[in-house]
């Protein structure tokens, strides 16, 4: 309990410091987007002390949506005495929003005001107040209903918005009186007739059928579709029954309707009366009904669906098909598998079809039969249901109807997708062994391939065997998959037919194989360059030459990073070497920087995107070397030594990364802990990046506090720029902006010195690219530096002043946003 009460304690400390912040922002000389960022975070964290400073911005032109928004969050009663007072000081638009925002906090007590404005001047205030009082709820009903029968025209629809907004709060006798009373208004608009008439089904249910009828009944299709949606949804036997009385004299547009309403209220006993409906009539009824028929799901009605396949009618007939495909019972699998026997070929290719949609396995015998048949377009559809409904037991008959089939491809692509789902491989080669050791021709090539696709140690056996016959057709459909192998096992084969084939084709094939497999292979990074270097010395085609360039580029090493330089003047070549030597260096120029400055000097191209990676990766580089006695924190692959919210925090591309979006917001600050220490003299060197809504921070010298929170001083920054090269502390607030040097004297005395333009500065800024944060502490003093440029200073000699403390860095809370940084390098002094 005592930790609880400790945890407790401390939330409230942290939202009561976050409070005091945006309030102070609020009262500066923040930036308008500053000010609604904290009139944002006061929605979260205000308490009764916020009301006086955001009911002073009810009339800013600009903040006044912001601050009602966060007036209507907070909970104290003193924010609904703010909006009300607010009322008879703002105008227009302001007022509008301050008679909505009275509304949602549903005040009882602005009942009295808000109904003077129903006969305001303004139409859209008039309409804002009647909707606002219907929000409050049943207490403003008895201003509502007068000013509905007192009050012009001009506002009647917004009053009866409002009342039926009060109405959905009280009961439901007083609410049915509500709707009795708008339904007996004349000329009532359309819409709202219907709104009322549902507020009644709501309010009376059964005891409105006779109503729904007179309505159903009217010549206006709309109002009988209304009334039909209205009847559906009153549960009931004795409903269903008036729907299928009313079947019987309605227009085809209406019963259309009827079918439709029957179809969702699932009660079975309707499906007899929607047969004859389905068996004769307009095309479009038919449809209709035979859709609900499915939807009933009553087993009698599959009889009568089997019928119609047949019928002329194509709309009908693909209907009933459609029916029998996706009605729920067993009796429609049954009714399929005699389908599936039928002498025309469309119908049997649609019942086909049919049994793989249903995933009805009792159709695998008659489908390997069909598969079979000499008509081609039959056996293909065959084939491809078995692909979906076999498994590892229907592989042999599969394979027994491959070797038999004209429709070869089908039952290859059939063959391998049946294999693919399957988890047992070796069972699946042992059969295709079987196959394959009496099949001929086209078949054993096609079982050859999906052979391939298995990956078993005996399939590779076969294909190695197949690869030596004298069939020139097998011998070269086992090379083409031993070139398609999956696996590094296939790298002696491969460099054997690159060597020895005579065929051209096969060559290129074998080589590009092993480019594709060597990266891959389990092996040190040192015999994947050496491999590769190997090869490319064999190689005679440009493109082959590329694809080389791009696997090395995927081995992050010195040596490879030699290799590619090689080529760097190579003609045709020059451009992917040039890529793929700037992808590696940017992955080992700190590990490596002397070899990588070495090679982006050498770096020459025309893509300008590409010259100032290089120019970045050789300025890095040169950078790296200066930096004597700095040790990377952070390794760029996991989140090893660093401890962040869970669900939060990933590596991506090689940064630490954390992420918001509208699905998963970020509701209060997320910090990740560098778990390496608590520095006192350091020098920091981080490199970050944030999307243009990206708010976000570096904690140096701070204090971790409970579930992943901080306190202390952070290196500020947002993505839009705003905050770049601040310096802010939870306790402070902002404490150094752009251009300032700030002095803490022991006291807390507090002095600015300009050292510099806060906007010329902003200029060192990259939006939307990298840029690199070093951060300097050192004794009492604080230095901000943003790419090299002197941002902002600290000195505090104050008690508040901590001499040590942890590393994290922070996602803000706020809009979807996503936050990233890399290369984090420390230097202890």
């Amino acid at each position: 309990m005592k930790k609880l009460l400790i945890a407790f304690l401390l939330l409230t400390f942290n939202a009561f410091a976050q409070e005091e912040k945006a309030l102070a922002v609020l009262g500066s000389d923040a930036s308008l987007r500053e000010k609604a960022e904290a009139c944002r975070e006061l929605a979260r964290v205000g308490t009764g002390k916020s009301v006086p400073t955001l009911a002073r911005l009810l009339a800013d032109e600009s903040l006044s949506q912001m601050a009602r928004h966060a007036l209507e969050q907070i909970p104290d009663p003193s924010a609904n005495a703010a909006l009300r007072d607010s009322l008879g000081k703002v105008k227009g638009r302001l007022l509008m929003g301050v008679i909505h925002s009275l509304g949602v906090r549903k005040d009882a007590e602005a009942v009295q005001p808000l109904s003077g404005f129903l006969t305001d001047p303004d139409p859209a205030v008039a309409d804002a107040a009647a909707r606002a009082l219907g929000s409050i709820g049943a207490v403003s009903a008895p201003v509502l209903e007068r000013a509905l029968t007192q009050g012009s025209n001009a506002n009647k629809s917004a009053i009866m918005e409002g009342l039926f907004r009060c109405a959905e709060s009280m009961s439901a006798g007083e609410a049915a009186r509500i709707y009795e009373k708008i339904r007996s208004l004349p000329d009532l608009p359309h819409q709202m007739r219907v709104a009322a008439l549902r507020g009644l089904v709501k309010c009376r249910g059964a005891e409105t059928v006779p109503l729904l009828i007179e309505t159903l009944r009217t010549e206006s299709y709309v109002s009988a579709a209304n009334a039909i949606g209205m009847l559906a949804e009153i549960p009931g036997h004795e409903v269903t029954k008036v729907l299928v009385t009313e079947l019987g004299r309605s227009k085809p547009d209406v019963q259309i309707l009827l079918l439709h309403a029957l179809g969702n209220r699932g009660d079975e006993t309707a499906s007899a009366a929607l047969v004859p409906l389905a068996k004769d009539g307009p095309a479009n009824v038919r449809v209709a009904a035979i859709r609900s028929l499915v939807q009933l799901g009553a087993p009698a009605s599959v009889p009568v669906l089997v019928d119609l396949v047949r019928d002329p009618a194509p709309d009908v007939s693909n209907a009933a098909m459609a029916g029998l495909t996706g009605f729920p019972t067993k009796e429609a699998d049954e009714a399929m598998l005699a389908l599936l026997e039928e002498k025309n070929t469309k119908l049997r290719l649609s019942a086909i079809d049919a049994v793989a949609q249903r995933r009805t396995k009792a159709a695998i015998p008659a489908l390997i039969k069909i598969a079979v048949e000499a008509d081609t377009d039959v056996a293909g559809a065959g084939f491809q249901a078995l692909g979906e409904l076999a498994d590892e037991n229907d592989v042999p008959s599969v394979i027994g109807a491959l070797v038999q089939t004209r429709a070869v491809a089908a039952a290859e692509t059939a063959l391998a997708a049946i294999c693919a789902r399957q988890s047992d491989r070796t069972s699946c080669a042992n059969s295709l062994l079987s196959g394959l050791a009496r099949a001929q021709g086209e078949p054993k090539l096609a079982l050859l391939r999906v052979l391939g696709t298995v990956g078993d140690s005996k399939a590779l056996a076969a294909i190695r065997a197949a690869a030596q016959e004298s069939d020139a057709a097998v011998r070269e459909t086992a090379i083409r998959v031993l070139c398609d192998w999956p696996t590094a096992e296939v790298l002696p084969d491969l460099e054997q037919i690159a060597k020895t084939s005579e065929d051209p084709k096969f060559k290129i094939l074998a080589l590009r194989a092993q480019l594709r497999l060597i990266p891959a292979q389990d092996a040190t990074d040192a015999r994947k360059v050496s491999q590769l270097k190997q090869i490319m010395a064999s190689l005679e085609r440009q493109e082959e030459k590329r694809l080389a360039l791009a696997a090395l580029a995927n081995i992050h090493t010195t040596d490879s990073l030699e290799v590619v330089i090689q080529y760097l003047a190579a003609e045709g070549l020059n451009e992917e070497a040039a890529d793929a030597a700037v992808s590696i260096a940017e992955q080992i120029v700190i590990s490596h920087p002397a070899k990588v400055a070495a090679a982006m000097k050498l770096v020459k191209t025309n893509n300008k995107k590409l010259a100032e990676r290089a120019q970045q990766a050789l300025t890095r580089a040169e950078t790296a070397e200066r930096e004597e006695g700095f040790k990377p924190i952070f390794n760029g692959k996991d989140l090893s030594g660093w401890d962040g919210k869970p669900g939060w925090w990933k590596v991506e591309d090689g940064a630490l990364t954390a992420e918001s979006t509208p699905d998963k917001p970020c509701k209060a600050p997320n910090y990740i802990i560098w778990r390496g220490g608590q520095p006192s003299d350091f020098e920091l060197l981080i490199d970050f990046k944030l999307s243009l809504e990206g708010n976000s921070g570096i904690q140096i010298r701070s204090e971790e506090r409970p579930d992943w929170d901080t306190f202390g001083y952070q290196a500020d920054m947002t993505g839009n720029g705003e905050l770049i090269g601040f310096i802010y502390h939870h306790s402070r607030g902002l404490v150094a902006g752009r251009g300032e040097k700030v002095v803490f004297a022991a006291d807390g005395t507090k002095t600015v010195e300009r050292i510099g333009d806060a906007a010329e500065l902003l200029k060192h800024f990259k939006q939307g690219d990298w840029n690199t944060y070093r951060i300097v502490c050192r004794g009492s003093d604080i230095a901000l530096y943003l790419n090299g440029v002197l941002m902002c200073q600290v000195t505090d000699r104050s008690n508040q002043a901590a001499a040590k403390g942890i590393i994290a860095l922070q996602m803000h809370p706020g809009p979807p946003m996503k936050v990233q940084f890399k290369n984090i390098r420390l230097k202890e002094l």
